[in-house]
């Protein structure tokens, strides 16, 4: 934990909890707060506050992000818990996508959203209006939204 270290004083910035916490995190890669909790022996009520504490102050310092999980056993509310770095590097990297390629990312998750728009008002939701029509075209093509009528309609609810 070198890089957790204060420069000027050679003190540590977190204390060992959060210390295990992030390293236990790392490791792990991705880890429910139950599991990491039973990793780490904090079980008990006793531990209840300063586990907490210590993930929300890691937390604060945006090393660790806490996502529900999506999939919870029955009764079950739990953050799975990863570094902002493992979160981040499994992503597409933003460099790499090119000005089309986001623009059609942006149109398809809005439409997604509306789940259905007519198209002749798609325009009037982005002042680049002009780059637009050649995506929604190219997402037509791809099969990525679909046309019926004077609607555009998310491809997902067709599948069903």
């Amino acid at each position: 934990m070198k890089h957790h270290q204060d420069v000027q004083t050679g003190q540590k910035t977190f204390s060992d909890l959060e210390q295990k916490l992030l390293n236990t995190i790392e490791a792990e890669g991705s880890i429910r707060t139950d599991r990491l909790r039973k990793r780490l022996r904090l079980e008990g009520k006793e531990n209840n506050s300063k586990f907490h504490r210590s993930l929300s102050n890691l937390e604060g310092k945006s090393l660790i992000v806490g996502v529900e999980d999506p999939h919870p056993e029955t009764h079950l509310h739990a953050n799975i818990w990863q570094t902002w770095d493992t979160r981040t590097s499994k992503r597409e990297s933003r460099a790499n996508l090119s000005y089309q390629k986001a623009l059609a990312k942006l149109l398809k998750k809005t439409i997604d959203a509306c789940v259905l728009a007519r198209e002749d008002q798609v325009g009037k939701w982005f002042q680049w209006s002009a780059d637009m029509e050649a995506v929604k075209d190219g997402l037509l093509r791809d099969g990525l939204v679909l046309k019926t009528g004077s609607y555009l309609v998310a491809s997902r609810i067709i599948r069903r």
